[in-house]
């Protein structure tokens, strides 16, 4: 039987030999390898790379990154508020702890539960651009990005500005942007506040965000340094359990990060940034004594990488040392010595600290039309000891605008604390939880041209020792458990037209849709699911742009999402599907100057819907502002 594993193995080594024999006469100019957030990746993306814009974030209809996220291809979205409270993210039918989020390339999944891998403190208006990459990336990116990363990219020169914006719920948000560059270094400095009654009982919320970033280049050496802070308190109404609905969290996420890239034929790229994350929650907001959990994460990480640029393309070795630690009164393991809680007279009874080693090695390759990218990690785990992981993107080139490419990645997750050592009444970790496990294949075509963009992709991941929480028919408690496997199938579509550069007096600029379809294998014979087989499995987003004279614009926005799997109706006790539900949004903005006014309505329709069982979606929601540029 032929393995896979041993022929991408066997394929890296020939195409060394391969580049080693090329003949020095090879005129072909090399395309620009981009040192990225990440090691080195070709500038037209063999991997399957979508990208929201600074002008779709601008004029998007959101409040938030998680409501952006809403209408990007193959991403689900499941809020349990509004205005990023919580949300969980995830790719391609699979779940939210298997989504690897990062800001300006710095890891910020939280090693508790993935509940707080938003936790980012920026917001919209810092950002300059999002990269989605659907399909596994381990062998890029390490742990977490087992179904896709998304990766969040601020501005390096944004400008001095002032938000205001005021809306239902005695919502109320203020921003404050400062930007200044003192020498050869830019500052940047942003605080958000916004807070609101909720749109029912408990589900009110303060967030307080703090953002400074200092950017420099000298000669061919660049310098980027990020530190941010982010306090969340809101009510938690039905969160975890619709049995007890007076919930009420506490977050805090504090993260530092120092990235140094040089250019040249031998191009350094090394990061070193700390996270950390309290969370404080109480299951009765009026008496907190009776019952609250405390929990505080540190993540302390060292990223080194090494990009050998030749004639043909580039090799790419590279290194990730992390160390995941955590305090908390449930979970861990006992510590000989509790430690206080700080503000509280809490104690932290138990923790852990474990450190992850991988290392990687790429190969970028360009030989006339076909672009090659292929390369391994090696996770070193002293758990479950060292394994593997290889992969190979292909990409040819039909035409200048047209190609078709196709990809085989492997991927996996370790279980987080939660998974592991979480113990309730009605939910029991499993300590001896493995490494879950993913063969990702699929196969595309991409069209870029002046005015039309479009790509269809088709995959395939068949996953193995799946971590779920699943209920035993005839059991009460709800435990973690490594499933045998599950497999995906898929297509996604997507589409724009700049109808601007057609016609420039067209009244619309610009449209855009586009398609996704999951379909798992949903045997769950003898247990019920809570995740793994509760997915997204069909969702439509389309997208307009409207102009009016040259000082006003009109953004449209619906989507379509149709979520296979179902839930316990705390009250009736039956159990009911997701329906399937169409949201509509619009943002009017108008500028004046230096100034803009604009005016936003969500879920036009008021649309009564659920993401989560038992946690009711805010109906129709409008907001409107002023932002003012000094």
């Amino acid at each position: 039987m032929i393995n896979l594993k041993n022929i991408t193995i066997l394929i890296l080594v020939g195409i060394s030999f391969l580049v080693n024999a090329q003949n020095s006469d090879i005129s072909k100019e090399l395309k620009e390898v981009i040192v990225s957030e990440n090691r080195a990746s070709f500038s037209q993306n063999i991997t399957n790379v979508h990208i929201i814009k600074s002008e779709d974030i601008r004029n998007a209809p959101v409040q938030s990154i998680e409501e952006l996220l809403e209408y990007a291809l193959n991403v689900d979205v499941r809020q349990r508020s509004g205005q990023g409270i919580q949300s969980d993210i995830s790719i391609r039918g699979g779940n939210f702890e298997q989504v690897l989020i990062m800001l300006n390339g710095i890891k910020m999944n939280d090693p508790q539960t993935g509940h707080h891998n938003m936790d980012i403190p920026v917001s919209l208006e810092q950002i300059k651009r999002i990269e989605i990459l659907t399909g596994g990336a381990s062998r890029v990116f390490g742990n977490y990005a087992f179904t896709g990363a998304i990766n969040i990219i601020t501005k390096k020169n944004n400008s001095s500005s002032i938000i205001l914006s005021a809306g239902k719920d005695n919502f109320i948000d203020t921003e404050l942007n400062l930007s200044k560059k003192i020498n050869s270094i830019h500052h940047t400095l942003s605080v958000n506040s916004k807070k609101s009654d909720g749109y029912i009982n408990n589900m009110d919320y303060k967030i307080n965000n703090l953002f400074y970033q200092a950017n420099t280049k000298i000669q061919s050496t660049k310098a980027l340094f990020n530190f941010g802070i982010i306090n969340k308190e809101f009510g938690a109404f039905n969160f975890y359990t619709p049995a007890y609905p007076d919930q009420f969290e506490k977050t805090k996420t504090t993260f530092a990060s120092l990235q140094i890239k040089r250019k040249g034929k031998i191009s350094i790229e090394n990061k070193l940034y700390w996270r950390r994350h309290d969370d404080d929650f109480t299951l009765f907001r009026s008496t907190p004594e009776w019952y609250q959990n405390f929990h505080q994460t540190n993540v302390y990480a060292l990223e080194a990488n090494a990009i050998y640029n030749t004639q043909t393309g580039s090799n790419v070795i590279g290194m990730e040392i992390r160390t995941d630690q955590i305090l908390s009164n449930v979970l861990g393991e006992d510590l000989e010595n509790p430690i206080s809680v700080n503000n509280s007279d809490g104690l932290y009874l138990k923790g852990k600290s474990e450190t992850i080693t991988n290392l990687f090695a790429e190969k970028n390759l360009t030989i006339n039309k076909l672009d090659l990218s292929t390369g391994v990690m090696l996770n070193i785990n002293s758990v479950n000891g060292n394994n593997y992981f290889p992969g190979i993107d292909i990409s040819y080139n039909l035409s200048n605008r047209f190609k078709i490419f196709a990809s085989y990645n492997e991927s996996m997750r370790a279980p987080n604390y939660t998974e592991r050592y979480y113990s309730s009444p009605t939910n029991q970790g499993n300590q001896f939880l493995k490494n879950e496990y993913s063969i990702n294949k699929e196969l595309g075509a991409k069209y870029n041209g002046r005015i039309h963009n479009s790509s269809i992709t088709v995959y395939n991941r068949k996953g193995e020792n799946m971590i779920d929480w699943i209920l035993f028919q005839g059991d009460s408690i709800w435990r973690t458990d490594n499933l045998t496997s599950v497999n995906c199938n898929g297509y996604e579509i997507n589409s724009s037209i700049n109808i601007n550069k057609i016609n420039s007096s067209s009244p619309i600029t610009r449209v855009a849709f586009n398609y996704s379809y999951n379909q798992l294998d949903t045997s769950s014979i003898g247990f019920q699911s809570a995740y793994v087989l509760d997915n997204l499995k069909e969702k439509l987003s389309l997208m307009a742009t409207q102009k009016i004279g040259k000082k006003t614009f009109i953004n449209w926005r619906a989507t379509m999402q149709d979520r296979e799997g179902s839930y316990i109706d705390y009250e009736s006790k039956e159990e009911l599907s997701y329906p399937k539900f169409w949201l509509a949004s619009v943002r009017i903005s108008h500028k004046i100057g230096k100034k803009t006014v604009f005016f936003e309505m969500k879920n036009i329709t008021n649309k009564q819907y659920i993401d989560f069982g038992n946690i009711p979606q805010a109906g129709r929601w409008i907001r409107a502002g002023l932002k003012i540029k000094f």
